[in-house]
């Protein structure tokens, strides 16, 4: 049984950003009803991106369900429905999530309980766990960090405590608002926006919420359920999800602050062509598949030093 110990006078906003998911939207939000709350003082902060009507009917059938506030915010991007939604959240402890993340029933206790335990720590986040469809099973790829970035399955073999920013993501997240009250934001220049955007969004943000000094824990009991739909387990769209992740890899390198295109990258996508045709010929289903991951994350780092690094939005003012 889950030992609750909240901290004292602590409120939690739990913040998710939606677009047109709305099968997957239904699934999250009843994860949030059959969470354990007793004792909890809460409110889900749900922003449509999209201004959509069924959106919001969903929305208004979890009234009754989830002390929860339904806004819509059109600026495109989900890091700007999240910069949003702060402005109409009223917790003490901000817990993000996502519109496709089935939540265990001790997920928000678990995080509230690891606040309490780290009173020195303002970023916390967790464990992410694929949910495949019935009846299928993941693509066979031997790239163990481009599955764990692909798929956003977070699972280290680490204990509950003190570890880089770069363990927590985005669907298992909590930050105190003293962050934010502190001036950071999301970077409306990245993250989901449409079909091709920069991944990473909230890596970049714990990123520059650490060097700015908030010490970040990792506590493996706060679980989470990535739902993967048929789609995600196709040739196509891993190929698509290896672009971002090049673009995001890129963007996010703390090694490169000025981001450009050089002949080596040149050379080496040129070869990882040649690698990816080849494998047509002679190359087995999965082997395709790898040289195929290979050359996409190439093409999108090179995309993405060609487009430059946009402006980081540290401060708003």
């Amino acid at each position: 049984m889950l030992t609750f110990v909240k901290p004292s006078r602590m409120k939690v906003s739990i913040i998710l950003a939606t677009y047109n998911r709305n099968d997957l939207l239904i699934q999250t939000l009843q994860g949030l009803v059959n969470m354990d709350t007793a004792g909890l003082d809460w409110e889900v902060v749900l922003v449509d991106n999209a201004g959509n009507n069924e959106t919001a009917r969903i929305a208004e059938s979890f009234f009754a369900l989830l002390p929860l506030k339904f806004i819509v915010e059109k600026a495109p991007g989900k890091n700007s429905a999240l910069n949003s939604a702060l402005g109409h959240a009223s917790g003490d402890l901000y817990i993000f999530t996502d519109d496709d993340v089935i939540p265990d029933p001790a997920w928000a206790k678990s995080l509230v309980n690891a606040a309490g335990r780290w009173e020195a720590a303002d970023l916390f986040g967790g464990r992410i766990l694929p949910r495949l469809p019935e009846g299928t099973s993941a693509p066979m790829i031997d790239d163990p960090v481009f599955m764990r970035i692909a798929y956003v399955i977070a699972d280290w073999d680490l204990p509950e405590g003190e570890h880089p920013a770069g363990k927590i993501w985005g669907p298992n997240m909590m930050v105190r608002r003293r962050v934010f009250d502190h001036g950071l934001r999301f970077n409306p220049m990245i993250g989901p926006a449409g079909n091709n955007y920069v991944m990473g969004s909230e890596t970049e943000f714990l990123l520059r919420a650490s060097d700015a000094g908030h010490k970040a824990v990792y506590a493996p009991s706060a679980l989470v359920y990535h739902q993967i739909r048929p789609e995600q387990l196709t040739h196509s769209w891993i190929c698509g999800r290896a672009f971002r992740v090049g673009r995001g890899l890129a963007y996010n390198d703390e090694l490169t602050p000025v981001l450009k295109v050089k002949k080596w990258m040149l050379r080496e996508i040129a070869r990882l062509y040649a690698r990816y045709m080849y494998s047509y010929v002679v190359g087995t289903e999965t082997e395709r598949l790898q040289h195929a991951i290979k050359f996409h994350k190439m093409r999108g780092h090179i995309y993405q030093c060609y487009k430059g690094r946009s402006q980081e939005v540290k401060t708003v003012t």
